[in-house]
């Protein structure tokens, strides 16, 4: 076979297996795009300062003060109900709040919805949510600013923040973030009383 026909079959074989097979490559690199967003790896080795230590009525009408859980380990997750990423990554949240709560871990809501407990009453209620809700965009913006919903804030026993996140973040992806630093030493003068 002379060399331009063998050129031009092995270019023609080519040609077919592209064309036969294209998706598979695109589908690799959206799965490996949708792997490291919703299953980032969660690097807890920095410390991005104090959390704010912030006074709020819950949903329920009780009062949340953040410092009330120094020696826990919080988790602050930015939402709302209109938000489709949060609604998929709060199923999760429920989880393990019930299963990490005897460890010392205690989830927080804080909703953006501008129609108050009308509009996250509902869906507290459909997904039994476990945790404490906060309704206040004003108070999000302040201390939580950002533009993307959802965002995650995970807070050690010092108060501090060691990580957080925007965007959908899974129970798989947070279960050993939490467990990690529910493990950790919590404030020598031990946790604060009197929520």
């Amino acid at each position: 076979m002379p060399e331009s026909d063998h050129s031009r079959s092995s270019w023609h074989t080519a040609w077919t297996y592209v064309k036969r097979y294209w998706h598979w490559p695109v589908l690799l690199v959206v799965g490996i795009y949708a792997y490291q967003q919703y299953m980032p790896s969660i690097d807890l080795s920095t410390v991005d300062g104090q959390a704010p230590n912030f006074v709020a009525q819950t949903m329920e009408g009780e009062r949340f003060r953040l410092r009330d859980y120094r020696g826990e380990v919080v988790v602050v997750n930015v939402w709302a109900t209109w938000c489709p990423p949060c609604r998929v990554e709060m199923p999760g949240f429920v989880d393990l709040q019930r299963e990490l709560e005897d460890e010392g871990v205690q989830f927080v809501g804080l909703s953006v919805d501008r129609g108050g407990a009308s509009a996250v009453r509902p869906f507290a209620e459909e997904k039994n949510i476990n945790f404490p809700q906060i309704i206040d965009p004003a108070l999000a913006a302040r201390h939580f600013p950002g533009e993307v919903v959802p965002r995650t804030y995970l807070i050690d026993k010092q108060g501090r923040i060691r990580y957080q996140h925007s965007g959908v973040l899974l129970k798989w992806a947070l279960d050993d973030a939490l467990r990690r630093l529910a493990n950790e030493p919590g404030p020598s003068e031990g946790k604060t009383t009197g929520r």
